[in-house]
């Protein structure tokens, strides 16, 4: 939790975006035989879904003008992840 609150609060340092973290039961719906299922069982320590930007209004069809904003935030977090990544790894 403390990297997703990381990549989070980095995220929200672009365009100031709210994201919520936690699991995905906990934070958006159930959702069995996931990629994070399948890492996880499979030795992968760090595994994140991101639910992007919208909050219910277009559904999973973002208008265009949110497209490269939505890269540009997500890139941030994702490059925190990495970062720890490297930086926490044998």
């Amino acid at each position: 939790d403390d990297l997703a609150q990381e990549a989070v609060s980095a995220l929200a340092g672009v365009y100031g975006t709210a994201y919520t973290f936690g699991s995905t039961i906990d934070t958006i719906y159930q959702a069995d035989g996931t990629t994070i299922d399948w890492s996880y069982e499979n030795g992968v320590k760090y595994s994140y879904t991101f639910e992007l930007r919208d909050t219910g209004r277009y559904g999973f069809i973002l208008p265009a003008n949110q497209i490269i904003p939505t890269a540009e935030e997500t890139w941030v977090a994702l490059l925190k992840i990495m970062e720890h990544v490297r930086d926490h790894s044998p």
